[in-house]
């Protein structure tokens, strides 16, 4: 199979896609360019598709026919090796940073401690468990899927070679039917007499669930690259056409009157478990898209992108230390006006590690200047945050009369300008009960006017559950403790914070 610079501008476009939504997830912020970068094509993302991408790519080039099996494991093993190397490299970089702003950026440390969490508290622990792939912080997802699908690959293509792609593809789907009883949570007792202290993140996305998108991907590689599928028929084509627009349109809400919404279509299109739904809508989307790519072979080539895409590694690297190193500063001018202008221009670096990942590869640029670009990158953003950081100080939150001692409590801290019915831009996190009864503690945060809303989530969807009646059904509570018998306001909620203070809620 002959290299498709289709493939690599699509891989490039995800890249960007990738890089501007972690951008603002984890600033806490939003953006209009959000209908553009986050599943525009219906209920599938980047990611998945990036995911799949890899897994094609890797099944065609690691199976042809002269490379021994020897080989393959060889330069698969290789590959995998690499990855972990820019895997730890990321993770040095991500630690350091925030050590680093805990001393001199306190109020960049809630936003960051949200996205990896006990760096501070468990700093050797923490690192040693993200090290062996255990511990996954926010945003360092994938390399971890990518470095442990590679070191299978070798066992995969073997068993295509010898005729047995229909067993793997079986045991595949029969693994992703079961992932939810499978998930990962399944290995906390193998790690919990070393990693004790602290409540490991397991990564957003179910390894189980996954591992179908690399498997189909490196399946159909291998079968492009022997020419041995025939996937074009006319009928496939018009069957594909109808279900991607019927998709499309009931994700843009066209057929809402009928009730079907969008969070109808997001319960079965699951993203951390790769939900059937989803999973139909990325298959139709790659059997159309190849059909382009295959008569109009330079339809989908885009310079630009396919300049990224051609080093996706090392670009897939920088965006996630750029995405911490970005975040305080985004986080505090998540309201102004223009922050999505601060968004693109820190996603357009990603053609600067492009740039340098070619010069490197040709020997006319050393270790050195990726360094200085990086202390350059990291010089600039500190400025910036110790420009925009304002006066800082503690906040407690507590809690009274919980009556449920085993459910978890999630506490969410709004900036005035937030919608109260929508996500929170300043901060989230889930907590015990006995700790919230006790007092947890915000240790830095910019003076400013914020309201808090917890509530005990006993359904486990992270979202306030509405009852029939229009009332909340689950124990909940905001600041200053407004009367809950009508839906309350910013301004019933409403607190000045210009220096240390408790918030006492009461369910």
């Amino acid at each position: 199979m002959k290299r498709i610079a289709a493939l690599d501008s699509i891989r490039g476009l995800l890249l960007l896609l990738m890089t501007i939504n972690h951008l603002i997830w984890i600033s806490g912020g939003y953006s209009v360019i959000q209908n553009v970068t986050l599943q525009p094509l219906g209920q599938c993302g980047a990611a998945e598709c990036f995911v799949f991408i890899s897994g094609l790519l890797a099944g065609a080039i690691y199976s042809r026919e002269s490379l021994t099996n020897t080989e393959t494991i060889t330069k698969a093993w290789h590959r995998a090796f690499s990855i972990y190397r820019y895997h730890i490299g990321c993770l040095l970089i991500v630690f350091a940073w925030i050590l680093i702003a805990a001393y001199l950026l306190p109020s960049a440390l809630p936003i960051l401690e949200h996205s990896a969490q006990n760096v501070l508290e468990n700093p050797f622990k923490t690192l040693i468990a993200s090290v062996v792939l255990v511990n996954q912080p926010n945003y360092f997802d994938i390399l971890p899927l990518y470095i442990i699908f590679m070191l299978l690959l070798p066992a995969l293509i073997m068993a295509y070679r010898k005729g047995l792609g229909w067993a793997v593809v079986s045991i595949s789907i029969i693994l992703w039917i079961f992932s939810k009883e499978l998930n990962t949570t399944i290995l906390l007792p193998l790690f919990s007499f070393v990693f004790s202290s602290f409540k490991l993140q397991l990564g957003y996305f179910n390894l189980f669930a996954w591992q179908l998108l690399f498997v189909g991907g490196s399946t159909l590689g291998f079968m492009l690259q022997n020419k041995t599928l025939r996937w074009q028929h006319p009928a496939l084509t018009v069957i594909a056409v109808i279900i991607a627009t019927g998709l499309f349109a009931a994700h843009y809400g066209v057929f809402s009157d009928y009730g079907i919404q969008r969070w109808m279509l997001s319960s079965y299109a699951d993203k951390p478990e790769l939900g059937w739904l989803r999973t139909l809508n990325i298959t139709v989307w790659v059997y159309l898209i190849a059909i382009i790519i295959q008569r109009y072979p330079n339809a989908l080539h885009i310079k630009a992108l396919s300049y990224i895409g051609r080093h996706s590694l090392r670009v897939f690297s920088w965006q996630v230390v750029i995405v911490y190193l970005s975040a305080p500063l985004l986080h505090n001018l998540r309201l102004e006006l223009y922050y999505t202008l601060l968004i693109i221009a820190f996603a357009a670096t990603l053609w600067i590690a492009a740039l340098l990942s070619e010069k490197l590869n040709t020997h006319t640029v050393s270790r050195l200047h990726w360094v200085s670009g990086f202390s350059v990158m990291l010089s600039f953003i500190m400025l910036g945050n110790i420009v925009s950081t304002e006066g800082v100080s503690p906040l407690t939150i507590k809690v009274t009369n919980i009556n449920d001692p085993k459910t978890s409590v999630l506490v969410l801290v709004y900036d005035e300008k937030d919608d109260l019915t929508q996500y929170p831009s300043v901060y989230s996190n889930a907590y015990s009960p006995q700790k919230l009864a006790q007092g947890v503690t915000i240790s830095a945060l910019p003076s400013g006017n914020y309201a808090v809303l917890v509530f005990q989530d006993n359904d486990g969807d992270y979202n306030l559950t509405i009852g029939n009646n229009g009332m909340p059904i689950e124990r909940f509570g905001y600041s200053n403790n407004p009367p809950l018998d009508t839906p309350v306001s910013m301004e019933q909620a409403k607190f000045a914070h210009r220096g240390p203070q408790t918030q006492t809620i009461n369910f």
